[in-house]
């Protein structure tokens, strides 16, 4: 009797083991060879040529699409400058992928892309989906709760999460009903 509970509980952790193992093999995003799957789905590979929507910055400029900062453009600069509103509808071709992050706080895939001339422009590709900026298949599209708030899964602690809360508050993107709503469903998880 002793052996077969000790055999039970080795059975289950065997099977739990495999199963955290392929659950862990296949989250999203995530980049494989030269293709990158995206939350919702969407594969974008090297080379494909993505449509910006438009700009989600009060102004129409793109806030999730910026140059970037290896660019000759901004040598020196203090910061990315925001792509402007007159790309709206441009198509912008995909040169590479970059992860950063940490496994702890999460990850954010950005991609490097070419706008036909000598910049390349940096792309919070998730945000950008979320917000528009990028022209996705309906299929890929995100669902949006009351119309205006996109709720984007990564792996943050909610301290981070409440941070981007109260940075959207302060920005304006959210109402104070919308803050209040999303930091008690956040709290109660």
């Amino acid at each position: 009797m002793k052996m077969t509970f000790k055999f039970l509980l080795l059975a289950i952790f065997i099977f739990l083991t495999s199963f955290n193992s392929f659950a862990q093999e296949t989250e999203l995003p995530k980049i494989e060879n030269d293709t990158l799957y995206t939350l919702s789905g969407y594969k974008i590979y090297e080379g494909q040529d993505l449509k910006l929507g438009s700009g989600s910055l009060p102004n129409g400029d793109f806030k999730y699409i910026t140059i970037s900062t290896t660019s000759w453009l901004t040598a020196g600069a203090p910061s990315q400058g925001a792509v402007g509103r007159k790309w709206n509808g441009h198509l912008f071709k995909v040169k590479k992928f970059r992860k950063e992050g940490t496994k702890k706080r999460g990850f954010t895939y950005y991609l490097i892309l070419g706008g036909g001339n000598i910049v390349n422009y940096e792309c919070d590709i998730e945000s950008a989906i979320a917000f528009g900026e990028v022209v996705v298949p309906e299929k890929y599209r995100p669902n949006k709760s009351n119309g205006t708030v996109v709720e984007i899964k990564h792996e943050l602690s909610i301290g981070d999460e409440l941070a981007k809360l109260k940075k959207l508050l302060d920005d304006g993107v959210l109402t104070k009903e919308e803050y209040d709503a999303l930091k008690k469903k956040l709290l109660s998880k």
